[in-house]
């Protein structure tokens, strides 16, 4: 990579899966002396949930020593630290503690709580709480980090003059209103706005009619009354938090609603309610933050979802959507990346990606004799970096989720990032390698062979269900067993509670009482002139009279299936979340 030029870190987007790869793009980088040379980290979805980990424990190393005291060592503790942290957090399953609570559960229904506020109350009790040392939510603009003795530092201006760089963290969104790339930092958050003596530039290219202008700084922002502060940061702009705004990173569209960010515009009496969802939507690659603020040396780390190839797509409705969004994502990937190539020169870039050095294939036609011609490939090189190629294919589909990957997942991947980093950074400062524990299945990447359990459970780690049914399949013979016995066991007792406890005209009305609101409802809908006396009689003899049973049943359906999920889910996580670990521990042969 050539050294000249502000040197900027991406990372992308991709659940967990590109959290733990990006680790060891870290470790890699902590390693050789580089990441002190970072000047801006641009973090999408799942890469936000680690940079911003990464950034609170930077910040405590920079506000800790001066300049000339921090030494590359300092920045491999801080790594291995944060390794540890972030592993034993996210193996709590993330995904489903976040309806583990009851009560937060039955909020859903309000409209101003979601899944992803929820969310982001488990990032921020999960990791950010802890390593800021705080019990309040950490807020966006605590992230400022003041070196000893510099109270006013700003990196654009100071940092020329440090050997240890205060990096500038960008958390991309995608805002709804307009379309545009949000940028979360620690001293503002908006669209991102280019300008010339002292103008906004505008480009000839951008249709849409407004642009949300960014503040200059959090206290340009009116502030709201202390009770808002921290209970409900949607009306306090001024006081979002590091967890909020992860959550917006990583709000995939479809899987979690938008974080709406409440009262920071107005369009004269109208009010703006900013939607925000995933920065994957905009650019997964987080390439165009880097841009923006003027880098002329590039890290990428890629641990995104790639389209693969399919031999016959399937043609419903449905599915061509789904391939024609993955195809619209992908060529924003590629032009992405050729622009960076084109404008900057590879020798620049550094580009660690899942699919490096595996085999590519380009197939020949049929010819008239009805005989293919000849293939061409380009064989995989992935030993080159210490992984089988097999194991590579299998780490590039390992789902993009935010449920609990246990020690040998996340030290594969952490393990695979490292590895594929030190092939493309350039040496950097001559330091001893660091006791990385992923170190610890290097033997098993690179020879699959030899440890059957090791590659099962890579590739059972694709599915997002099933996972440890899977890896053991007599588990599922177990659990058959166990059902089956159970309710052989509890039979009697349930049919003698029947009919000793509710009488079997009770079961009779109350399957009346159904019968008759299912035949209520679907009359009450139809149509048809000819038929309209009778829907007309049925909303009136089976509707008023079973408001109560209605009433119950959205009780039931709103009160007591949340509960009754959270008691399930506290089960999993107790149960076989834990033994999902279990099988998934280095020590297992």
């Amino acid at each position: 990579m050539n050294q000249n030029g502000k040197l900027g870190l991406a990372l992308s987007g991709g659940g967990l899966r590109a959290s733990f790869f990006h680790i060891g793009v870290l470790a890699q980088l902590a390693e050789r002396g580089l990441l002190s040379q970072v000047e801006v980290i641009s973090a999408v979805s799942g890469g936000s949930i680690v940079a911003a980990l990464y950034y609170i424990h930077l910040k405590k190393l920079m506000e800790a020593k001066p300049d000339d005291a921090i030494t590359d060592r300092d920045y491999i503790n801080l790594i291995q630290r944060m390794t540890r942290q972030f592993l034993q957090a996210t193996q709590q399953n993330i995904r489903l503690k976040a309806f583990e609570d009851p009560a937060a559960n039955l909020r859903m229904y309000r409209r101003d709580y979601s899944r992803s506020d929820r969310i982001a109350e488990i990032y921020d009790e999960l990791l950010y709480r802890p390593a800021m040392g705080k019990t309040e939510p950490v807020e966006m603009r605590e992230l400022r980090i003041f070196p000893p003795g510099q109270p006013n530092f700003h990196p654009r201006r100071d940092n020329p003059s440090r050997t240890h760089k205060v990096p500038i963290l960008i958390i991309n969104a995608t805002t709804l209103n307009t379309g545009r790339n949000w940028h979360f930092t620690a001293r503002t958050m908006g669209e991102p706005v280019r300008y010339r003596r002292g103008q906004p530039q505008f480009d000839e290219a951008d249709s849409i009619p407004i642009r949300l202008r960014r503040p200059f700084d959090y206290f340009q922002i009116k502030p709201c009354p202390g009770h808002y502060q921290h209970h409900d940061p949607d009306r306090c702009p001024q006081s979002f938090t590091v967890a909020k705004a992860v959550a917006a990173s990583t709000a995939v569209p479809g899987l979690f609603p938008p974080i709406v960010l409440e009262s920071l515009y107005r369009d004269g009496k109208d009010p703006i309610c900013v939607e925000l969802v995933d920065g994957g939507v905009h650019d997964n690659q987080g390439i165009d933050a880097l841009l923006f603020e003027n880098c002329g040396r590039f890290v990428i780390s890629d641990a995104s979802g790639q389209m693969d190839f399919e031999h016959c797509p399937e043609t419903g409705a449905l599915k061509v959507l789904s391939r024609s969004a993955t195809i619209l994502q992908d060529q924003v990937r590629f032009e992405s990346l050729r622009r960076l190539f084109e404008t900057h020169g590879r020798d620049r870039v550094s580009f660690i990606h899942l699919r490096k050095g595996m085999e590519k294939r380009e197939l020949g036609w049929i010819g008239w004799n009805g005989a293919s011609f000849p293939e061409r490939r380009q064989k995989p090189t992935t030993l080159a970096y210490g992984v089988d190629p097999r194991v590579q294919a299998r780490l590039a589909e390992i789902r993009t989720d935010l449920d609990a990957f246990h020690d040998v997942e996340a030290s594969a991947l952490m393990y695979d990032g490292y590895q594929i980093a030190g092939t493309e950074l350039p040496a950097g400062r001559a330091s001893s390698a660091a006791d990385w524990p992923f170190l610890a299945v290097a033997d098993q990447m690179r020879h699959p062979d030899k440890y059957k359990m090791f590659m099962r459970q890579i590739e059972v780690s694709r599915y997002h269900v099933g996972k440890l049914l899977l890896l053991d399949l007599r588990l599922l013979f177990w659990l058959i067993g166990a059902v089956l016995v159970s309710l052989g066991w509890s039979w009697p007792y349930v049919m003698q509670w029947l009919q000793g406890s509710i009488p079997f005209s009770a079961i009779a009305v109350l399957v009346l009482i159904v019968l008759l609101d299912w035949a209520g409802r679907r009359l009450a809908r139809l149509k048809l002139r000819e038929l309209e006396w009778l829907t007309r009689f049925a909303r009136r003899l089976f509707q008023v009279p079973l408001n109560g049973y209605q009433a119950a049943r959205r009780f039931l359906l709103r009160a007591a299936l949340p509960v009754i999920g959270a008691i399930f889910i506290k089960a999993y996580l107790r149960t076989f979340n834990r033994l999902y670990l279990c099988y998934g521990r280095l020590s297992r042969p």
